[in-house]
């Protein structure tokens, strides 16, 4: 009997020890494929939620008289643009297959029950309560452990509300972009976020980076084109003429997008290159939607350039 009572705590204690082996944890480490389609649907939240943040912004910017009403409108049609790119990938993601299951309950599983042979009772006590202190330990360093990997894949963090703080994202954007800092990906995000967060000299090195990496990027051309155009004097001849070539090199990209042209124009302007600039405004007035703000500016524009009277911009 003290044998077969023996044998019966020993297979207890073997349970109880493997019991964490059987837990899943309540953070799933997704792998391969499924890894990657996580890191895109984050990658697109992050930047869906800098847009939004953008947009809110310039309603601020214009309540408080620090935009006009043009730049305003331009502004605003540029970030509702790609967001509606983001929202018809994030559509696209959901209908190409579901989201990682939630970890199942354990409130299933059958409960311990415990030997009820009186000879064998404190001894069981006390293996019950040394394996549930074991246990406890491994669970929590799985726990742990499972937290961290999903830190370093760039789980997004939560505000009180359940919103993405832009703020954390971006730190630990960069946090990930120290480990690597060749990664394509994660360099293009901190370069729209820094351009959200209005941190232009660190929004001009990461798409610098970008250019390293990619040079036929043309959204890093873009916005190195708008950034050197944004933070230079007009009669900055140098930089200008810098501001050209990234927006020319994007235009080979996408030769019809009207936000790209009309930085191209404002280029060619203050370098007093007047017929090319009046081309390419054109170009953007005819790829605009008729009637719509933008169009209307565009249209001003080139009204003023062939009255004689450029805008200064």
């Amino acid at each position: 009997m003290f044998i077969f009572i023996a044998a019966v705590i020993l297979i207890v204690v073997m349970v109880l020890l493997a019991f964490p082996l059987w837990m899943t944890s309540s953070i799933p480490i997704p792998l391969g494929h499924e890894a990657s389609l996580n890191q895109e649907r984050i990658d697109l939240e992050i930047e869906k939620q800098t847009l939004l943040n953008s947009l809110a912004e310039l309603d601020l910017d214009l309540a408080q008289g620090r935009l006009t009403p043009s730049d305003y409108q331009r502004l605003k049609a540029v970030d509702e643009n790609r967001l509606v790119r983001i929202l018809d990938k994030q559509d696209a993601l959901a209908e190409s297959g579901p989201s990682p299951p939630a970890p199942k309950s354990t409130a299933d599983r059958a409960p311990f029950t415990p030997m009820t042979w009186a000879g064998s009772a404190a001894l069981s006590l006390l293996v019950v309560g040394t394996a549930a202190g074991i246990y406890g330990y491994i669970h929590g360093k799985i726990g742990l452990e499972a937290q961290r990997v999903a830190m370093e894949q760039g789980s997004v963090p939560r505000s009180s509300q359940g919103m993405p703080n832009p703020i954390e994202m971006v730190a630990r954007l960069e946090k990930r972009l120290k480990k690597n800092p060749d990664d394509l990906e994660g360099q293009i995000m901190a370069g729209r976020s820094y351009m959200t967060l209005k941190r232009m000299e660190d929004a001009q090195k990461a798409w610098q980076k970008v250019t390293e990496l990619d040079y036929g990027n043309y959204e890093a051309h873009y916005f190195l084109g708008l950034i050197l155009l944004q933070t230079t004097q007009p009669d900055d001849r140098k930089n200008t003429e810098e501001a050209l070539s990234h927006l020319e090199t994007a235009l080979v990209k996408v030769p019809r997008e009207p936000a790209v042209l009309w930085y191209k124009g404002v280029a060619l302007v203050r370098l007093k290159q007047y017929p090319l600039a009046d081309k390419t405004w054109t170009e953007a007035y005819q790829n605009l939607a008729p009637g719509t703000d933008d169009a209307e500016f565009v249209r001003n524009a080139l009204q003023n350039l062939r009255a004689g009277n450029p805008p200064v911009l």
